[in-house]
């Protein structure tokens, strides 16, 4: 199954995705957070969000984790499941999922997964059109899609980070609940 994935060789590639996850390294509070990173693919991004909090990389393909020998104790904070239909068996605080929406064939399921989060939930979107240039996007977004469709009673919207050199927003809300 082919996927589309940064690994650690796409050097200046990956500046861009890293700083979501310095980003959402900000939003978790407690040493007690539990974070749920949503298509965490090569398992990078535990590197900000895994301090001495709990923390669980979810993606359908775990072979291209990349993790080294000191690491081998981490293994266990990966699950391979299928983001159209997985529902997580735990509570969560923190939900991170970051250029993941328009890989999946139903993005309000993932939604729903995220809503599951005790405290925040911290997205990212492509906003120009690109299911025309890449084979791997179901799904096309607009600026402001995401506050449009996450936005609810429940769920505050807190903040967007625009990332033109992406062409991407970071949406953070906040549950108020």
């Amino acid at each position: 199954m082919m996927v589309e994935r940064l690994t650690k060789g796409d050097g200046l590639d990956r500046r861009g995705h890293e700083f979501r996850y310095h980003l959402a390294a900000g939003f978790l509070t407690m040493d007690t957070d539990m974070v749920l990173d949503a298509a965490c693919g090569t398992g990078y991004g535990m590197e900000w969000l895994f301090r001495d909090n709990d923390y669980r990389g979810v993606d359908r393909d775990l072979s291209a984790l990349e993790l080294g020998a000191e690491d081998r104790y981490c293994r266990g904070k990966f699950i391979e499941a299928d983001l159209d239909v997985w529902v997580p068996d735990f509570e969560f605080d923190v939900f991170v999922s970051f250029e993941t929406l328009e890989h999946v064939k139903d993005p309000a399921h993932l939604l729903y997964v995220g809503a599951q989060a005790r405290q925040w939930m911290i997205l990212s979107v492509p906003v120009v059109p690109t299911k025309h240039v890449n084979e791997f996007h179901l799904h096309d977004f607009y600026p402001g899609w995401l506050e449009a469709n996450v936005k609810s009673e429940a769920w505050e919207h807190y903040q967007t980070v625009v990332q033109p050199s992406e062409v991407s927003e970071i949406a953070v809300f906040r549950r108020v609940e």
